[in-house]
């Protein structure tokens, strides 16, 4: 078997990695206040539906990434910048292949009364989407800047204002989003252990056919100690999405929900559950409203050595208009659940192993819809 240009090299930077004495940074600066960190992956495995339909392509796949992380902590506002490439090859589907680049910059305000990050980031992304039922490519920008600020001793507020874009290079299949979204949160300290906070987002999505969407949504929820050994943050709320320049006439409203809640039964094992339910766009312009629950149980067994077992079900509902199989027809219904599990183990404090199976299980009233996916991969993932 001949290996993808790219994947002798990382073989040899995990070596290497194996064989090499601790370090806590490839790099330090400046009396330990800036840090330089590096990150190589290799991965192997085998996919049985890349496209994520009913035809069922397969195809083993090498892929991997090497990323550099500069860090600067120092004086009151810090410095987190990433610039890393990741990249593909299937065994026997060449057009998939890929080279991906992402670029990632944060400037944290952890000082002071108010406290803060703005963040930007651009990335190419090749993958496979359950909604379109094929694979995209777009490139992706995203903005965001996110506040603290405490008002009393029991109450704060936080928020953020964010920006989006998705370019797709398939413009005759894909439609171009622009996403503009606000947040603001006002927390009431309830206990040393328990905060109770309500809050308020609105979203608006510009597609590039000139049809776009506001959505709201209102809710309440508590972080912290939330029932008995669970701690975590939990929200429910009630949530309208309102189309504009579509065929789709009135307004969608459901409820909204979203958190997890982690039980550390002891000090090696602990088990997460995680809920989701929230409006979206897909990559061709279309309203769903998408719900998720999921477990994660994760066991340590030793310092080197753990694994995770995870169980999670959903549904995309397709709505409006647009979301009809067919005119005059059913609206489109994906109900899904998958399987994971994996195995990690830490060779040194540079280098780890890991080995992991997944299924996913669609099923759809449309029949190009409804489809089984299989995936195992080995990784190794090397630090410094």
């Amino acid at each position: 078997m001949k290996l993808p240009p790219r994947l002798p090299t990382a073989i040899a930077v995990a070596a290497i990695a194996i064989s090499t004495p601790a370090l806590h940074a490839l790099v330090s600066l400046e009396d330990g206040k800036d840090h330089l960190y590096v990150d190589a992956t290799v991965e192997m495995g085998y996919d049985s539906n890349l496209f994520a339909n009913s035809n069922r392509t397969g195809s083993m796949v090498y892929q991997g990434s090497l990323s550099t992380e500069f860090v600067r902590h120092a004086g009151w506002i810090g410095v987190n910048g990433t610039i890393s490439l990741g990249y593909a090859r299937y065994g026997s589907l060449k057009g998939q292949n890929y080279q991906d680049p992402k670029y990632t910059v944060e400037l944290t305000k952890q000082t002071g009364r108010t406290t803060g990050s703005l963040t930007a980031s651009i990335q190419r992304e090749h993958r496979e989407d359950v909604t379109v039922n094929t694979r995209d490519v777009s490139w992706n920008y995203d903005a965001a800047l996110n506040f603290q600020y405490p008002v009393i001793e029991r109450y704060s507020f936080s928020g953020s204002l964010g920006y989006s874009h998705i370019d797709y290079q398939d413009k005759a299949l894909f439609t171009n989003l622009s996403t503009y979204s606000g947040s603001l949160y006002l927390y009431y300290v309830l206990s040393e252990q328990r905060d109770f906070f309500v809050s308020y987002r609105t979203m608006y999505s510009d597609e590039a056919t000139g049809a776009y969407d506001i959505d709201k949504d209102l809710s309440a929820g508590i972080s912290g100690k939330i029932y008995g050994p669970f701690n975590g943050s939990v929200q429910f709320g009630y949530q309208t999405r309102k189309p504009y320049g579509t065929v789709d006439k009135g307004t969608f409203n459901d409820v909204s929900a979203n958190g997890t809640a982690t039980w550390n039964m002891d000090r090696r094992k602990s088990i997460t559950a995680s809920l989701s339910r929230s409006f979206a766009t897909t990559a061709t312009a279309q309203s769903v409203e998408f719900t998720k629950a999921g477990l994660l149980f994760q066991d340590s067994f030793t310092s080197r050595a753990s694994a995770t077992v995870s169980v999670d079900v959903g549904q995309n509902k397709f709505l409006g208009l647009e979301g009809l199989i067919r005119p005059g027809g059913p609206a489109r219904v994906d109900s899904f659940y998958s399987l994971n599990a994996s195995y990690f183990y830490t060779l040194n404090p540079h280098v780890k192993f890991s080995i992991s199976y997944a299924y996913y299980q669609s099923y759809s009233n449309l029949a190009y819809a409804e489809f089984p996916r299989h995936q195992v991969n080995m990784s190794l993932l090397s630090h410094w």
